[in-house]
């Protein structure tokens, strides 16, 4: 594989294990073979009283498959709900592999979209100064890609439709943005892509990596908390991030709090560049 390349399997929280979507008919989304024994057990049974309280009772022939068709009725429901949810994991899963690579100057033109793209999210927070924010232009991310610091998850058309931009803050590695198309949700291409600079700064000889971000938001804060990253103090920050905090500031994005988060490597797996 070409250098700086990578390849995940976006359905794996690590990447490296391949999903194997559930393919017998008795094993599917929502029952296992167990679950499936006892609904099939329970449509028996029903089946079984029915016939023989309308036997006794009497009655036209007909009326006795009918406890029959109700014992059906759930096990009908459950494999179409699960027959709609293996559809629904085949489409998720339609990118076999996630590649993550360099960006390349033709890429730059459709980094701006996939950026914004995410931010329509925001206004359901209420968060309309954010949602509202102008898709940045394709000179805001030539300087990350001339440094070689601008990765891009690409598609089996090498299409991209992630991107994590990198910058240095005060002599750290800092993750200025990272960002996936909405429709590619659920593949954990953004954990992957800040794995991928992870891996990179380490074999750097870094020990760690900044960013800043919204402290309540469900795909910022606690999101970065659960792959790993805490929370840095102010005691912490150097003037660099103290920088960009004066700057989103002025921007008003103090309306909402905000912190600056660093993610520790382990420097003994890092060689010096």
């Amino acid at each position: 594989m070409k250098r700086g390349y990578a390849e995940y399997e976006p359905l794996s929280p690590t990447g490296r294990v391949r999903s194997r979507l559930r393919r017998n008919p008795f094993r599917t989304a929502h029952l296992n073979f167990a679950g499936w024994s006892a609904l099939v057990g329970l449509c028996l049974v029903t089946g079984l009283i029915g016939w023989y309280a309308v036997t006794r009772l009497g009655g036209p022939a007909w009326v006795r498959w009918v406890p029959w068709v109700a014992g059906l009725v759930p096990l009908v429901v459950v494999k179409l709900v699960d027959l709609r949810r293996d559809r629904l994991l085949r489409q998720r899963s339609q990118v076999e592999v996630v590649t993550i690579r360099p960006s390349r100057d033709a890429d730059l033109i459709r980094l701006g979209a996939i950026e914004k793209s995410g931010a329509a999210a925001f206004r359901t927070l209420g968060m309309d100064l954010v949602a509202d924010s102008p898709a940045r232009e394709v000179a805001d991310f030539e300087g990350a890609h001339a440094a070689d610091w601008l990765f891009v998850a690409v598609d089996e058309s090498d299409r991209p439709f992630g991107l994590v931009r990198v910058e240095f803050v005060d002599g750290n590695p800092h993750v200025e943005q990272v960002s996936v198309l909405p429709e590619h949700a659920g593949r954990h291409t953004g954990a992957l892509l800040l794995s991928h600079v992870a891996e990179r700064v380490q074999d750097l000889g870094f020990t760690q990596i900044t960013l800043r971000t919204f402290v309540d938001v469900p795909w910022n804060g606690p999101y970065y908390a659960r792959l790993g990253w805490r929370v840095l103090p102010e005691s912490e920050c150097g003037a660099g991030l103290r920088a960009l905090a004066e700057r989103e500031r002025a921007l008003g994005l103090h309306r909402w709090p905000r912190q600056a988060m660093a993610l520790t490597l382990d420097p003994t797996r890092g060689r010096a560049p």
